[in-house]
């Protein structure tokens, strides 16, 4: 008979006379026992004895012992003291207490103090004497499971991860349901599965780093429970085709959702091995689990939003330092005059705080990026990298290619696959960001900077220098077309565009007549308003074709031109037109001649402008360009160039509008070609509200040719 299934009792009892009464007892109960169900049975007993207590101390110390039979009257020790001696040597014993007659109320009082049972010894039977042992064996059991329970309790309100939290439960299922395989699967959201979070087995095959994942699609009773948020037992698990494959003595199963958190699990070796104890047992450890669950996932969403409340504090932080310098540049753009400044005073104020180590501003040249500015610790790095436009690696190379900004937030990231990277870290350069310089399609360069630290450009800081990008090049366009119109020495180029794909073009082309440009007024919804005069064409011609023409929303007969067959017109248009692309390139439309398939265009620009430059920018936006002349001549019209300007600066945009529609409307001729309310109509304004801004405009017109002092 092996020791798992012999029942070691030990009897600590001087009476001889009872301790063979015991020893009968015992013999008649192991006798009885075969014809007892397999759940009663506890063992068969092998008595052991000693007639004092400190023998049978020794003996519970020395050798296992199931259960204690424990007469209170030893020689050594009488009563509740004995008890309590053998109390303060194990507590692990179940103890059942041998009282006489006249002693109940001792026996009731060693219940209290610890014991598992009493028994009275004249009223002793044989199944009495069997079923106190056992029952004194479950309560011992019950109330080490409880302990169990309760120390796992307390640890897992300590637990600061779902994973040491499955693993505290497992463990604490292993103390309390013994060498038993129990897990935990806990559900990831992320991969929408059920993943193995902790084991206990005794089967190698059975080890947590060769679990699966279980799938939703997959029928198991993991998923079922989970799915259904309802306990499963399982009393036969030779019936489940996946423990039938595996070569395990496992025979029933115990699954309890964890409200939503995932699954606990328990399988036993004995069929039907899932008592009613064992289940409430495991319903109080997975109740305690779930709330442990809750409370880390509360901690962690709170963490987590901690953390991303810090991270957008310091983005902010971040943010506002940067618009702050942004600012700063923008009041040095206004005050520039010239394209160098603008792009020596930006990389120097970019590089005036610690953030940004170096920075700098290149523009193509034949297929190479040629640094016109920078400033910075590091100026060698543009001496040791390559800046050619096929070399996309590099971010200003990545933002000619591409026209969008590029920001690498680890430079040491593909140290070994891309040289620049090599150099920038080499000269402490951790991240960077390259933004292009374009004012309405119309490339000035690229600007790169770089930081001493890795993911130092946001998404948010990103957007923010996009905008710097765009105002840079906004200052660098407003600075060229300045200079042209104040320059004395201008630089005059005849240029033959063809397939311009504008609407004027395209009105030549249906029309069959010569267009020429007599002004335009640009709009606040964003369209443009144009005036030209037209030859070879009726006024019905004309306007019939202009139906036809897609970008053209409106159009209006004038009347007669300067040439008797001149017909004089206003149309309204949207998107870009030749002159606008003229100006945003640097140059002053004088004239524009549009005949069916070209545009001739006469263009000044101020002699110390690169005119091959001035060129490209303008086959950038249309490809078919040729010069046809350059001549070199002095401005007779300096001074009206420069009043222009001034009363550019002093009308507000909406007077300057209404004074030139009124213009080329031929409002000021005698007699005049529209009327007042006509214009008014043409703007969308009332009358009187035309008058008003006429007149305003008119007054202040008048202050600058007669006045000494400054228009208000």
């Amino acid at each position: 008979m092996s020791d798992e299934e012999t029942l070691e009792v030990l009897l600590v009892e001087d009476n001889p006379g009872d301790v063979r009464l015991i020893e009968e007892l015992l013999d008649e109960a192991t006798q009885r026992a075969v014809t007892l169900s397999e759940s009663d049975s506890v063992g068969t007993p092998r008595l052991r004895r000693t007639d004092r207590l400190a023998d049978g101390l020794e003996q519970l110390e020395a050798s296992r012992v199931d259960v204690l039979l424990l007469d209170l009257g030893l020689p050594d020790s009488s009563g509740i003291d004995t008890l309590e001696a053998v109390r303060d040597r194990t507590n692990e014993v179940p103890v059942v207490v041998l009282t006489g007659v006249h002693d109940e109320t001792v026996g009731v009082q060693a219940v209290q103090q610890g014991a598992q049972e009493y028994l009275v010894k004249d009223e002793l039977t044989p199944t009495l004497l069997y079923r106190s042992i056992r029952h004194a064996i479950e309560r011992k059991k019950f109330g080490r499971t409880q302990a169990a329970l309760h120390g796992a309790s307390r640890e897992l309100v300590q637990a600061a991860s779902k994973a040491e939290v499955s693993q505290l439960a497992v463990d604490a299922a292993v103390d309390m349901f013994g060498g038993r395989c129990v897990g935990i699967y806990l559900f990831d959201v992320e991969t929408n599965m059920l993943e193995p979070t902790a084991l206990y087995t005794n089967y190698p095959e059975l080890d947590l780093g060769d679990a699966p994942s279980l799938r939703p699609d997959e029928s198991t009773i993991t998923w079922r429970a989970f799915v259904d948020d309802e306990t499963i037992v399982r009393d036969n698990l030779r019936e489940v085709e996946l423990f039938r494959r595996l070569d395990v003595p496992l025979r029933s199963g115990l699954w309890i959702p964890l409200d939503g958190h995932g699954v606990l699990f328990i399988l036993s070796e004995e069929p039907e091995g899932i008592d009613q104890q064992t289940q409430q047992l495991a319903d109080h450890l997975a109740a305690t689990t779930e709330a442990a669950l809750d409370r880390v996932e509360h901690e962690e969403s709170l963490r987590r939003q901690e953390r991303e409340l810090a991270s957008q504090n310091r983005q902010l932080e971040e943010l506002n330092r940067i618009n702050d310098l942004i600012r700063e540049i923008d009041q040095v753009l206004v005050q520039a005059t010239t394209r160098n400044a603008i792009e020596q005073a930006v990389c120097e104020l970019l590089t005036q705080t610690e953030r940004f180590a170096f920075a700098w501003i290149g523009e193509v040249v034949d297929e190479e990026i040629t640094s016109r500015s920078w400033a910075g610790a590091e100026p060698d790095y543009l001496d040791v990298v390559s800046l050619s436009v096929s070399d996309s690696a590099s971010p200003a190379a990545a933002t000619v290619s591409t026209e969008t900004a590029t920001v690498v937030s680890n430079i040491a990231s593909g140290i070994r696959d891309e040289p620049w990277r090599k150099a920038a870290i080499a000269r402490g350069l951790q991240s960077a960001i390259s933004i292009p310089l374009q004012y309405h399609e119309l490339p000035y360069g690229v600007l790169t900077v770089f930081a001493t630290e890795t993911d130092a450009f946001t998404d948010r800081s990103k957007r923010v220098f996009e905008q710097l990008g765009e105002t840079i090049a906004y200052a660098m366009n407003s600075v060229e077309t300045r200079r042209t119109l104040l320059t004395d020495t201008v630089v005059e180029l005849e240029l033959e565009i063809r397939e311009t794909g504008g609407q004027l073009e395209q009105l030549a082309r249906e029309a069959g007549c010569h267009l020429s440009y007599g002004g335009l007024v640009p709009q606040t919804d964003g369209t443009t308003r144009i005036f030209f005069s037209a030859t070879d064409a009726s006024s019905d011609a004309v306007v019939d074709a202009a139906a036809t023409v897609p970008g053209i929303r409106d159009i209006d007969y004038i009347g007669g031109g300067d040439d008797a067959d001149s017909l004089r017109f206003e149309v309204v248009v949207s998107g870009t037109t030749v002159p606008s692309v003229l100006v945003e390139c640097g140059g002053i439309a004088r004239s524009i001649q549009v005949e069916g398939t070209f545009t001739r265009v006469v263009v000044e620009l101020p002699d110390a402008t690169d005119v091959r430059a001035f060129v490209t920018r303008v086959e950038e936006k249309y490809p078919e360009t040729r010069l046809r002349a350059r001549r070199n001549r002095e401005r007779t019209d300096r001074s009206q160039q420069a009043f222009g300007t001034t009363l550019e600066d002093d009308l507000t945009r909406r007077q300057l509008e209404v004074l030139q529609t009124a213009y080329h409307s031929g409002y000021f001729e005698w007699p005049r070609d529209r009327t007042g309310e006509e214009v008014a109509t043409t703007l969308d304004i009332t009358q009187p509200t035309f008058n008003a801004h006429l007149r305003a405009a008119e007054r202040k017109l008048c202050a600058m040719l007669f006045d000494d002092g400054p228009v208000f």
